[in-house]
């Protein structure tokens, strides 16, 4: 059964979903191991701060394990984790396949494992002791509604779109896909002409972006782009200026990004990109340490939490400008 955590809405707007969550039992004596990504991912480091705030505000004992979401990396620490038998593994993938053994091994410990951001695997949805995970089909499909509106707007008849993604590896970036395939058919003139992955680097992704619109310089060019991140969408429009692109406006490339930030809104207030989505750190934070801190606490709690993630566009970004900057 899937809970759907609507109430994030208003993180923008209702303070009291900033404050830490009411915990009336003693977890003092609690202990939880973080294991993320680091904080050379900006997305990551206000992830992280976001969750270890929480837990230590409740009195959770908490060690946080990061790394460069590389599998190999990931697994050690989760054997690392499991060994110093916590109450409690908070683990963010950066591939779910490879992780099967590693929560197998946690189960079999008796160590309890969240999931975090990308869907476990079905052949661990017995093991892990729950989820909280971003609607990651919704998250694609608003990165096809913004290039549609802005292609749109622009009054093209047709158009090459490019998709640059995180690690092919997770569930997440598949649904997220999928979500921007099935928007994208919605309007058949537009197409997909190419899909590129990384490991969430923007500096890969800015070389992508580079080599792409040369790839296509001679075969109409490229008028749309979907980044997986806004912080993998940022160096997308730098290189376009490189290029000697323009961007947004009546006919300058049109880029959307998500998992929104500060840099992604100031760059659609700039008329630069077109919009962005949810799934912002602060909240995507928020979520899962609620989880976690309802676990320990022994009170409650859905299998599986999908955080509801919205659309953000020029229309809209002041309404999701405070979520999106923390």
């Amino acid at each position: 059964m899937t809970k759907t955590h609507k109430g994030y809405l208003g993180l923008a707007l209702a303070a009291t979903l900033l404050a830490t969550p009411a915990v009336a039992t003693d977890l003092s004596s609690k202990t939880v191991i973080l294991v993320s990504c680091g904080p050379s991912n900006p997305w990551c480091k206000v992830y992280n701060e976001r969750i270890v705030g929480l837990l230590k505000d409740a009195k959770v004992n908490v060690t946080v394990l990061e790394n460069d979401l590389d599998p190999v990396q990931v697994n050690a620490q989760m054997a690392q984790a499991v060994a110093q038998k916590p109450d409690l593994i908070m683990v963010e993938p950066a591939d779910d396949k490879s992780l099967i053994g590693a929560v197998k091994k946690a189960k079999a410990a008796g160590v309890a494992v969240l999931y975090m951001d990308s869907p476990a695997d079905a052949a661990i949805m017995d093991d892990i002791a729950l989820q909280v995970v971003a609607d990651n089909y919704a998250l694609g499909k608003h990165a096809g509604d913004n290039i549609i509106a802005g292609l749109k707007a622009q009054g093209r008849s047709e158009a090459n779109v490019i998709s640059i993604t995180g690690s092919a590896g997770t569930q997440m970036v598949t649904d997220r896909q999928q979500g921007f395939m099935d928007a994208m058919a919605t309007a058949p003139a537009y197409k997909v002409v190419e899909v590129v992955a990384n490991n969430w680097d923007p500096v890969e992704s800015g070389r992508q972006a580079q080599q792409l619109f040369a790839k296509y310089a001679a075969q109409g060019g490229i008028q749309g782009v979907r980044a997986d991140a806004d912080y993998m969408a940022i160096p997308v429009l730098e290189a376009a200026r490189q290029a000697g692109m323009s961007l947004g406006g009546k006919d300058g490339l049109i880029v959307s990004g998500s998992t929104c930030s500060p840099e992604g809104i100031a760059a659609i207030r700039a008329g630069d990109m077109v919009g962005t989505a949810t799934a912002d750190p602060f909240s995507q934070g928020s979520a899962s340490a609620e989880a976690a801190i309802k676990f320990l606490s022994g009170e409650p709690v859905e299998k599986t939490i999908m955080v509801t993630e919205y659309r953000v566009d020029a229309g809209n970004v002041d309404e999701y400008a405070e979520r999106c900057e923390k």
